[in-house]
């Protein structure tokens, strides 16, 4: 393992830091029961793989985020064969009830506050500007955070280098001392790629790399399965939390 000096932290937000399952969760049975659907656990994973793909569309630049949140509305409710939806208005709702559901990962909300004043340390996610930014407030990374990126304010998103260009204009971190942490090997992995900064992939489910196509071709210089495994790996095991 190449010994990096690590000054700068990028943490993504869903996934990572909080448990964007949970919310997920949360967020789609508040929303369907207030409209008088009850969500089953299978329309739930229905959601979450159309969700996921409508992501993956804002990643390649193929689709904008607010055509995500129409989009993946539309795509659910057509296929549960379920009419009359108003998918803004529902989805204007359920941005809400994402900003309600902060679900802390691993302790993470610990392991941010005790890293601050060692690393410098930002938050970069693609999610919609109200939901995070509720949430951040809610679990308090938006007060320790040395600053925050939400891709509808920068005007890019993850994994492009421009997301990663306009945070580097904004904070001057130094590529190969700057590492980013997150779960998504198509948005964080591959955005590290793009930027040339420390790969730090979180896999807390332990999937084999060699089942995500899309990550064969990735640099990841680390694994980790618990936030808390970063500490070793940035030389930080000397701090007390």
């Amino acid at each position: 393992m190449i010994k990096r000096n690590i000054t700068a932290l990028l943490w993504d937000v869903d996934g990572t830091l909080l448990d964007f399952l949970a919310a997920e969760k949360y967020g789609m049975e508040k929303c369907c029961r207030d409209i008088g659907v009850e969500l089953s656990a299978k329309m739930l994973a229905e959601y979450s793989a159309i969700n996921r793909s409508w992501w993956e569309k804002h990643e390649r630049g193929e689709a904008t985020q607010q055509e995500v949140f129409t989009g993946r509305m539309r795509e659910f409710f057509t296929l549960c064969g379920i009419d009359h939806i108003d998918y803004d208005s529902f989805n204007a709702h359920y941005q809400q009830a994402l900003g309600e559901a902060a679900f802390p990962q691993d302790d993470s909300i610990r392991l941010f506050k005790g890293l601050s004043g060692h690393f410098r340390q930002y938050i970069v996610t693609n999610g919609s500007r109200e939901a995070q930014e509720a949430k951040l407030k809610k679990c308090g990374f938006d007060r320790m955070a040395d600053g925050v990126f939400i891709s509808s304010a920068v005007g890019a998103q993850k994994p492009s280098k421009a997301f990663f260009d306009a945070v580097r204009e904004k904070t001057g971190y130094i590529p190969g001392e700057t590492m980013i942490i997150g779960d998504s090997l198509t948005s964080d992995m591959q955005g590290g790629n793009n930027a040339g900064l420390v790969c730090c992939w979180y896999n807390p489910g332990r999937v084999k790399l060699s089942e995500q196509a899309s990550g064969r071709s990735l640099r990841i210089d680390h694994e980790i399965h618990d936030l808390w495994e970063l500490l070793p790996i940035l030389g930080a095991d000397h701090i007390s939390f």
